[in-house]
Parts: structure tokens; C-alpha cells; sequence
């Protein structure tokens, strides 16, 4: 009886253990219907208790599927798995309590169109070989220090890099990456963004590399004719090298915030901006005190320095 009572024990615990490894996902899916001519949209979501609930469901591979929270014990498996089809996938919040963090995620050739993976924990985006079919990738909020092999997504449209741990940027990583139309790379902890050489990126209309650490940028051997919206605030940058001439169709841009930029060279950037544009400048954050510092346009902070005969804008 005793024997008896102990192989019991044995396999409630080893049944505990099995739970506790298996896939246990809140998954939400779109779905569209038709109803008196109109197309209806909702959002249906459930409970995928285990393995053979997941291996059960019917997924749209068509529709945006998104994870909101769970566990995975294998992202690798169940991508290949009950997820193969899915090309436009979310996930969020994974590094919530209750839920477990993503520290590496594949992205494997052909697999997706649209990645969405915020909050998740990751370290590493793990990417092969190149790839022809991903357009928008979104990866904010994670623990990622290195932009790694983004420069393998060779049809990406969309980069956000928001909120994670880069130190240093190369401009070269988008040299082979001509369908970017969008860069955001804000709230890191970039000290240094570099050009080994020309970067020509001719559909690029939007750069963020606001809230970072950047003390000095040299953008001489940024081509982007088509730009118009450059965010740079809350950074600590006195001066841009090379930034007349470059982006001659901005009208968007944001240079507030902790910066301290040379009142000299400000002007003459100013001047330079409202020459033949439509030009709005935004402010973002708490308003400003400029101690014992001019206060240009209402939002920007600027210092007098010697003269040092490098204000050329």
C-alpha cells in the first residue's frame, strides 16, 4: 500500500512538472464578417490551457495573432508548431508577473510580415540568414544591446528599437536596407552613432534617436533626400557636423529637451530651416529652464562658448 501511495506522489508531481513546462497562452486573434454590406471587425481571444488545446486550435493565417501573456517553454517549437502559418504576430508583456521572458527570438527566412515584440525580455534577435518578407519589426521595451543582424532584413520598411540598452549605433548596419521608410531608435543609451561611409537610404522619411546620450553627432555622410521628420530631443548635443545641406526637405523636427545646443550655431540652423519649407519645430516633455542661458523659440536652451570657429551648421 505504501509502494502504491508513493508511485502516486511520483505522478502528481511529475504531472505538476509537465504543467508547469507547458505552453499556457492567452492568444487573441482579429477576425472580420461581413453584415449588411459592411465589414465588421472584433477581436476574439481564449485560453490555451496546454500543448493539446494549442495543437487543437484553428489560427487565421491571414489575421494578426496576438500573445498578451502566458508561458512558453519553447518560442522556437511553438512557432514551428501550432504558430507556422502566422505571418503578423504580437507579443507583449511577457516579462509581467505570471508570464515568462523571451531571451532569444528566431526569425527565420520567409516566416513573417509584421513582428511585434514589446516588453518581452529579449536579448537577442537571432537572424540567420536573409530575409525577403518581413516589412515591420518592432522590438521596444526589451533588453537588447546590439542592433545584431537587422541588416539581413533586406524589405523592412519599419525599424523600432525603442527603450532597449544600444550603446553605439553604425549607420553602415542600414546600408543594404534600401525599403526603410522608418528608424526609431529612441530611449537608449546611445553614446555614439557612426559612418564608415556613404549611408544612402532614399526612402527614409522618418528618424528618432531622441532621449539617448549623445554629446556629439556627425551626420556628413547621412543621405536622406527624402527625410521629414528628425527627433533628436533630450540628448546633451551642443552641435550637428553636416546637418545644412543634408536634409533639405525636414520640416519636422524636435531639438528641445536637455540639450545645450551653441547659440551661434542654433541660429544659423534656424535660419537654414525656414528657408523655403513649411517648418514646425516641437517641443516635448516638461517646459524648460534655461539657467543663465538664452531661450531660443520658446523650448530651446543654448550657451554662448568662445568662438572656436566651428558654428558652420
Amino acid at each position: 500500500q505504501s509502494a502504491n501511495m508513493l508511485l502516486l506522489q511520483l505522478c502528481l508531481l511529475l504531472a505538476a512538472a509537465t504543467s508547469a513546462l507547458t505552453d499556457q497562452l492567452n492568444i487573441c486573434q482579429d477576425e472580420f464578417s461581413t453584415k449588411g454590406g459592411f465589414i465588421v471587425h472584433h477581436t476574439n481571444c481564449r485560453d490555451y490551457e496546454d500543448d493539446a488545446a494549442l495543437a487543437g486550435a484553428q489560427f487565421d493565417e491571414d489575421h494578426d495573432l496576438w500573445i498578451r501573456n502566458g508561458t512558453i517553454e519553447d518560442i522556437g517549437q511553438l512557432l514551428n508548431g501550432s504558430l507556422y502559418n502566422i505571418s503578423k504576430l504580437r507579443i507583449s508583456d511577457m516579462v509581467e508577473a505570471g508570464n515568462s521572458p523571451i531571451e532569444v527570438f528566431p526569425i527565420d527566412s520567409g516566416r513573417f510580415s509584421t513582428l511585434e515584440l514589446t516588453n518581452d525580455g529579449i536579448a537577442e534577435l537571432r537572424i540567420p540568414e536573409p530575409d525577403y518578407r518581413l516589412t515591420h519589426l518592432n522590438v521596444a521595451r526589451n533588453k537588447l544591446k546590439v542592433l545584431g543582424n537587422v541588416k539581413e532584413l533586406k524589405v523592412l520598411k519599419s525599424l523600432t528599437f525603442d527603450g532597449n540598452e544600444l550603446e553605439h549605433v553604425s549607420m553602415d548596419d542600414f546600408m543594404e536596407m534600401p525599403e526603410l521608410f522608418s528608424i526609431s531608435l529612441a530611449g537608449n543609451r546611445i553614446r555614439t552613432i557612426s559612418a564608415e561611409q556613404q549611408i544612402m537610404i532614399v526612402k527614409l522619411r522618418a528618424l528618432d534617436i531622441s532621449d539617448n546620450q549623445l554629446s556629439q553627432l556627425d551626420v556628413t555622410q547621412w543621405k536622406f533626400p527624402q527625410l521629414v521628420s528628425f527627433y533628436m530631443h533630450d540628448n546633451q548635443l551642443n552641435r550637428i557636423v553636416g546637418l545644412r545641406g543634408e536634409f533639405k526637405n525636414v520640416w519636422d523636427i524636435s531639438m528641445g529637451g536637455t540639450n545645450r545646443w551653441d547659440c551661434a550655431w542654433f541660429d544659423k540652423v534656424l535660419e537654414y530651416l525656414k528657408q523655403d519649407r513649411k517648418f514646425a519645430m516641437k517641443m516635448f516633455g516638461d517646459p524648460l529652464k534655461c539657467t543663465e542661458e538664452s531661450r531660443m523659440e520658446g523650448f530651446i536652451c543654448c550657451t554662448n562658448p568662445k568662438d572656436d570657429g566651428e558654428n558652420t551648421v
